[in-house]
């Protein structure tokens, strides 16, 4: 999970800077902003994915 939080903070901060280049008015960042929101629906599924599959690996590891 460490990695996941790591990766979820850079992806907040591309989106930081996504935002002030748009206020600044550096250029248009509407197609930037919907690559962003993919990159952070798949690291989400993907996060989700890790999760289960370990908790599937640890309930199997109880029984």
């Amino acid at each position: 999970m460490r990695f996941y939080n790591i990766a979820r903070g850079s992806l907040e901060e591309c989106r930081y800077y996504l935002i002030l280049t748009r206020d600044l008015k550096y250029c248009d960042v509407s197609d930037s902003k919907l690559l962003l929101e993919e990159v952070s629906k798949l690291l989400e599924a993907y996060c989700q994915s890790v999760l289960n599959s370990e908790f599937l690996w640890l309930c199997r590891g109880m029984k």
